[in-house]
């Protein structure tokens, strides 16, 4: 515990030494003693600006760190001094630039939250055998002509527990199906002009993106391509109603995919960084990912972004994990 608090000043008077424009705060709001009804609503604010001042000092951090690297890289040892004509001749000439493109690279944990035209019922249903993921992907802009490169499902592999039966020579190699939902999951009234047709059918719209015999190996990692998924969402900005995995023996019998891939952690943000090539090293995580390479024109709009700390600020006045 001493030595996470003297990581913790460390770091504080690091930030507050490279970073002399940044200012920070130290300690609560005072309360209001005439009000005893805000008691709650204050200890929760008190909370999220502690939780802010955090992240304002380890986003002030990582960009000195950037700074730094910049710098190490041109050799040299302070920023040149660049006037506002001169700034402003550069931006409009990299504004008239559009041969030059940038090759981003993202990652989505997958997502707990589901939207409201999805049945939430059919979507966790255990008795299916199938894993369903979902990934909150945001599209890019239009006017950045945005190309994927690679886009790739990372699934992890449970432990394999071994016996000494025949059953246990059927699971060495498994049949996994990737299928990309088309159309929401959920139940649809089909019965309009049709009087043959039962209420509250179940259509499922799908396409198959990869299937494949693979070596149940106890903790791996199985990378499954489904650029033609990213496609849909972040170039054609169509709808993302997730994806559906599922497993089978070496004899075709259906396995139930939980008890191969590890499930979803509601814990992990929408999009974390892409620092290791799995994030288990990184997170203790093993969750689901989707990675995806992108290529984009700089200098337009840039793609929206989400707030981190405002995703967080209401997972805490909700109460969603």
């Amino acid at each position: 515990m001493n030595s996470f608090r003297h990581l913790n000043v460390l770091i504080f008077v690091t930030v507050y030494c490279l970073t002399p424009n940044v200012k920070f705060v130290i300690g609560d709001q005072e309360a209001d003693e005439n009000s005893e009804t805000t008691t709650g609503a204050f200890f929760l604010t008190g909370h999220l600006e502690r939780m802010h001042q955090r992240y304002m000092i380890v986003r002030a951090y990582r960009r000195q760190e950037i700074r730094n690297k910049v710098l190490e890289w041109f050799g040299w040892t302070s920023v040149p001094q660049i006037g506002p004509r001169d700034r402003a001749r550069i931006n409009n000439t990299l504004a008239n630039i559009s041969s030059i493109r940038v090759t981003e690279r993202q990652c989505f944990s997958a997502s707990c939250n589901l939207p409201n035209r999805i049945d939430e019922n059919m979507w966790n249903d255990s008795a299916s055998g199938s894993l369903r993921v979902l990934f909150d992907v945001l599209p890019s802009e239009a006017s950045a002509n945005p190309q994927i490169v690679n886009a790739t499902l990372k699934l992890h592999l449970k432990a394999r527990v071994l016996c000494n039966c025949d059953d246990d020579l059927d699971t060495e190699r498994v049949s996994v199906k990737v299928m990309q939902y088309l159309k929401p999951l959920r139940r649809r009234n089909r019965s309009r002009g049709r009087p043959n047709r039962r209420n509250g059918v179940t259509v499922v719209r799908q396409r198959i993106l990869w299937t494949a015999l693979v070596p149940w190996t106890s903790n791996t990692w199985v990378s499954i391509p489904v650029q033609q998924a990213a496609n849909d969402w972040i170039v054609q900005n169509r709808r993302n109603h997730g994806f559906e995995i599922l497993v089978f023996d070496q004899y075709d019998q259906a396995i139930d995919a939980n008890t191969v891939f590890s499930g979803i952690e509601c814990v992990q943000p929408a999009e974390v960084d892409c620092m290791e090539t799995t994030l288990q090293q990184l997170y203790g995580s093993t969750s689901p990912i989707l990675e995806v390479y992108k290529t984009e024109s700089p200098f337009v709009n840039q793609r929206r972004k989400r707030h981190v700390v405002e995703e967080d600020i209401y997972r805490e006045v909700h109460g969603r994990s």
